[in-house]
């Protein structure tokens, strides 16, 4: 529900008749997971930073991967697919994200396990 709310435009900074934000609310009715995920979101800067930042880390990790591997600090991946994802300048970043999005999330999982089923 949090995450529809921030997703819509709920703002971290209300305050209830007792003076409370989200986040104290969560703490007070013992919702430690809600409270930290609402500490997330504020700490990222708001919604739009929190959904952003993967996506901003997994970039910046495709573009210094190069240089890892130069000085030796990462080995080439054994599944060919993910070297050609990472490292070919010809795949933009959006298409990079969008498939490393989906290999992460639960859609992926229901496609496999469909797959075995048929």
């Amino acid at each position: 529900m949090c995450k529809l709310l921030l997703s819509r435009g709920a703002s971290l900074d209300l305050r209830d008749p007792e003076g409370l934000d989200p986040e104290a609310v969560a703490r007070h009715v013992n919702k430690a997971t809600t409270a930290a995920f609402l500490a997330e979101v504020r700490a990222a800067g708001g919604w739009t930073g929190y959904v952003a930042a993967p996506r901003l880390e997994l970039l910046a990790l495709r573009r210094a991967l190069p240089a890892l591997r130069e000085r030796g600090r990462a080995t080439p991946s054994s599944v060919p697919v993910h070297e050609r994802l990472f490292l070919r300048k010809d795949v933009p970043d959006d298409v990079f994200s969008h498939v490393v999005s989906f290999w992460r999330s639960d859609h992926r999982d229901y496609y496999a396990l469909s797959d075995d089923e048929d």
